[in-house]
């Protein structure tokens, strides 16, 4: 499974958590197309606690893409 979230605050970014099934979720962020963060997290709700806490990513703005 993957998740996705785009916002511009005030730098432009793409942030994804994507599902491993044995290790738990990574969180990725993008920042002008440049990958500037890799982080693990045990569940879906704290990687997007982390977005929110680090980046201001609303829970409310991710969409599930697979």
């Amino acid at each position: 499974m993957k998740w996705e979230a785009d916002i511009s605050n005030p730098k432009t970014m793409h942030l994804e958590i994507r599902q491993d099934r044995v290790a738990g979720y990574y969180l990725l962020v993008w920042e002008n197309g440049k990958g500037v963060r890799d982080d693990l997290q045990d569940t879906l709700e704290w990687a997007m606690t982390v977005a929110f806490k680090d980046y201001g990513v609303p829970k409310d703005s991710w969409r599930q893409v697979e």
